[in-house]
């Protein structure tokens, strides 16, 4: 008999499946692969559901965004091929997020873009868990530091406090929980996916419990409930479910 091998799922960053797909990728104005929630402009582009006053943009509902298709992709990719010149090409770019037709459209089984998922080291190790550090730190706005200083903004001794706790702690920790933690306040900036993950999952909520308001870590703990069902060996279809309700709460946590 004939074996054929199909290729049904593409991994990595964000850039790379960009340029493998022929999106404009997550700086555009259409940078979503998989819903058509268009961006607006504050220094640089970002995705609100509810832009704020100011901005003349649509209202998205979280649970429920204009997802892209197949055939919207190759109705996009059309648009492009067919454009009068240059200019017209390059406003259907900004549009669409549509910069080219991949090579990939001829397998039959890839499918856009449900063949190109967020793999789970870049989506929920190395993106959220940095950022929210990086609130609770008190560094996150680098433009405006008077932005930083709110409730939920931890004091730098107390940040020591922690730090010196997961130093301290290296050596009793067991080999299968992976890499010892080292101290978040020294070395986040070059902390790798496992450290993160383990940040989330193990230490996140022990220590910041009691240093942050209740309502901040049950709006966190959303998020390390998440993560915990993902890392399962076997997800169910109840899993599936839960990870969403998981995430859309604290999407709108964080959005509050």
């Amino acid at each position: 008999f004939i074996l054929h091998c199909s290729v049904v799922s593409w991994s990595g960053d964000i850039p790379a499946l960009a340029k493998l797909m022929c999106t404009t990728g997550h700086n555009s104005y259409q940078g979503c692969r998989y819903c058509n929630i268009h961006g607006v402009w504050e220094n640089h582009v970002y995705f609100p559901t509810k832009p704020s006053k100011s901005k003349k943009s649509a209202t998205y509902d979280p649970n429920n965004l204009p997802k892209r298709t197949h055939q919207d992709y190759l109705r996009k990719i059309q648009q492009w091929k067919t454009a009068k010149n240059n200019r017209d090409k390059e406003n259907i770019e900004t549009t669409t997020g549509v910069n080219g037709q991949s090579i990939l459209f001829e397998l039959k089984s890839v499918k856009f873009p449900d063949s190109f998922p967020i793999d789970i080291m870049h989506l929920l190790y190395e993106n959220i868990p940095g950022y929210m550090f990086k609130h609770w730190y008190g560094c996150f706005y680098s433009n405006n530091l008077s932005l930083n200083m709110n409730e939920y903004t931890i004091q730098k001794s107390v940040w020591a406090t922690i730090g010196k706790k997961m130093e301290i702690n290296q050596k009793s920790m067991p080999i299968d929980f992976g890499r010892p933690p080292r101290n978040i306040v020294n070395h986040h900036n070059g902390f790798k996916a496992e450290e993160w993950a383990n940040w989330v999952v193990l230490y996140s909520i022990p220590l910041l419990k009691g240093n942050l308001p209740k309502k901040i870590i049950k709006g966190w703990s959303l998020f390390v409930a998440a993560v915990r069902l993902c890392q399962k060996r076997i997800i169910s279809a109840d899993d599936v479910d839960e990870i969403r309700k998981l995430i859309l709460d604290f999407y709108n946590h964080y959005e509050r």
